[in-house]
């Protein structure tokens, strides 16, 4: 910030000169912005600035506002702009936002500039509307994404860090409304850059000061995250002994990135390390998403140095240069551990999938910005409030009880397997699709109304409002479908799902709607979604029994209604519905013992007589 300033105003007042744009070209060639991210200020000035700069560099002159034309009665149609969609970080947070978009409210786009028919990048194609390659030249790019007519883009790769292809073309409009997203960790500062989307549990009270742009929030934490679209098999297990790890010391990992081990975070650990003797630390640092190459042997070095300093023998650490094929990997390397250490004041938040979804304890730190705040959003949206710290003296303090006191370390894995079990917000792909649809919706509708202007003027985050009373909503929606007004019902179970994205109840009331309107595949998707939180309801399981039916998923149907009979032993159209599926699928055996059971429930029941005499004699 010394110098930034002072590159601007020069590069501003001497638009010409050749050394003006040599000194700019130097700066966007070697300038990196990640250090960035290891300060806890705002970074807003510094984004501010640097779009300026990189703006009078690219030649991006004043741009004409494109049409924009109300929502009402059509489909949204969205842009989404990466540089590729093949296995990276960015493409695994950016496909939960349209992998399951309604495609009776949106239209969705892919732009990349790089085409890898990797699996992922097939099935991100196949979940839009079209896939379309950019061209090199700049202009010829911009050209095809204004004649798209989109109303809204979305830059899904990071623009923030280093000067790339979807950092340039963030400097221009594009669209009507254009949307940074997680993939980016600060503001953009770019002055078309409309909105920047982040989570109701990632930012404290004073986030819209950090941000150019307007902050949009979901219901819960910022990232979420598919990892099943291409998850390979771990090509390798691990045990304490790969690492000469004795069996009942204590284990402490971190998969966190080289470039967020930063010397304060060495200190911090060295220092945990020499409070629970014998204890040891497992470090995956190296992987592929920041970086094709490290400097190991002296991350080495320095680290051994620290533990020297605080008495900690080298041998207690054991640092993994190990390259795998695929995230799962990464995973078994994590179940080494007994203790999962994430970094601080810059968090981590795709590292933290491998070790919950293994049970193993999260020790986060949040502070006042997004990037500081990312690990603690996931933690929060789990009920782990008591893992979260705060400063410094906090972290250690939890990670000193997890060590030490097995007891609760070994109650926590119990709720953390239970709750990652559940699908949680950050893996549930229709959640994160709906969350993020409706809250594009109200973006484009306030920006429609009150004009570019007025909209960036206000500071206030957009958020989907909470229903006053959701229950209410969704008894509307019941009577509206019974009545035969299935659109009606959507509409009712829309307004929920908006802002409670993971509602069982307003899933229940949409699956039932959609099987009305005769989309079975989707009504499939939001009752199976639903009985994942509701397992107890009979109806629900039932509702998606006959959903499955209609999909011509026989042996799913069959053992959607079995759950529902065992729930609820007395509901006699179950076990009618049971019956004749039994015999549909030629299977003889279940029809019988249906029978059976019919004859004890209702053993006059015309339908149960009917059923037996065409099953035959038992």
């Amino acid at each position: 910030m010394r110098r930034l300033p002072e590159l601007v105003r020069l590069a501003e007042l001497n638009r010409g000169s050749s050394a003006v744009r040599a000194m700019l070209m130097t700066y966007q060639k070697f300038g990196n912005c990640v250090p960035l991210y290891f300060s806890e200020g705002s970074l807003r000035q510094h984004y501010e600035l640097r779009a300026r700069a990189l703006t009078i560099l690219c030649g991006v002159g004043p741009q004409d506002e494109p049409f924009m034309s109300p929502r009402d009665g059509r489909r949204l149609r969205i842009g989404f702009i990466n540089r590729h969609f093949a296995p990276q970080t960015e493409t695994y947070t950016t496909l939960p936002s349209f992998e399951m978009l309604d495609p009776e409210r949106f239209e969705v786009i892919l732009f990349a500039h790089n085409r890898t028919d990797t699996p992922l990048e097939n099935y991100a194609r196949e979940k839009v509307s079209e896939f379309r390659l950019l061209p090199a030249e700049i202009d010829a790019q911009v050209q095809i994404l204004r004649d798209a007519a989109l109303d809204v883009a979305v830059f899904g790769t990071n623009v923030t860090a280093v000067f790339n292809e979807v950092t340039r073309l963030a400097l221009y409009r594009v669209a009507p409304c254009q949307i940074i997203n997680n993939s980016s960790c600060t503001t953009s500062g770019m002055p078309h850059a409309d909105i920047y989307v982040s989570g109701k549990l990632t930012e404290g009270p004073e986030a819209p000061a950090h941000f150019s742009e307007r902050l949009a929030l979901l219901p819960g934490p910022t990232h979420s995250f598919d990892y099943e679209a291409d998850k390979q098999e771990p090509s390798q297990t691990f045990t304490r002994a790969t690492f000469g790890f004795p069996e009942d010391a204590t284990v402490f990992v971190t998969a966190a990135n080289y470039y967020k081990i930063i010397p304060e975070m060495q200190e911090q650990w060295a220092q945990l390390l020499a409070a629970v003797p014998g204890s040891r630390l497992l470090v995956h640092p190296f992987n592929p998403n920041w970086s094709s190459s490290y400097p190991i042997k002296r991350f080495c070095a320095e680290f051994d140095r620290v533990l020297a300093k605080h008495g900690v023998s080298s041998d207690r650490l054991a640092v993994s240069s190990m390259k795998f094929p695929s995230r799962t990997d990464v995973a078994e390397l994590m179940r080494v551990g007994d203790i999962y250490l994430d970094t601080f004041p810059f968090a981590g938040v795709n590292s933290l999938v491998d070790p919950l979804e293994a049970g193993i304890p999260t020790v986060a730190w949040e502070g006042a910005t997004f990037r500081s705040r990312m690990a603690a959003g996931l933690l929060r949206s789990l009920g782990l409030d008591e893992l979260i710290a705060t400063d410094a003296a906090s972290y250690q303090a939890i990670a000193l009880r997890l060590a030490k006191d097995t007891a609760w370390r070994d109650a926590l894995k119990v709720r953390i397997q239970e709750k990652m079990t559940r699908t949680p917000e950050f893996l549930d792909m229709l959640a994160s699709s709906d969350s993020f649809g409706a809250l594009v919706e109200n973006v484009y509708d306030e920006l429609y109304c009150v004009g570019r202007e007025e909209f960036r003027k206000d500071r206030t985050p957009i958020a989907v409002p909470v229903p006053a009373d959701p229950a209410a909503l969704i008894a509307e929606g019941s009577s509206l479908l019974e009545a035969g007004l299935a659109g009606e019902a959507t509409n009712r179970a829309w307004q929920v799902l908006g802002a409670l994205p993971n509602s069982p109840e307003a899933r229940h009331l949409m699956g039932r709607a959609l099987l009305a309107q005769g989309r079975m595949n989707r009504a499939v998707d939001y009752l199976l979604a639903a009985v994942q939180h509701a397992e107890s309801n009979a109806a629900l399981w039932q509702d998606l029994a006959i959903a499955l039916r209609r999909s011509d998923r026989i042996t799913e149907a069959l053992q959607a209604l079995e759950v529902c009979v065992r729930v609820d032993e007395k509901r006699l159209e179950s076990w009618l519905m049971l019956g004749e599926w039994s015999l549909e699928a030629n299977n003889p055996d279940m029809a019988n013992e249906v029978v059976k059971l019919l004859q004890q429930l209702a053993p006059d029941d015309a339908r149960v007589l009917s059923l037996a005499a065409r099953v035959g004699p038992i």
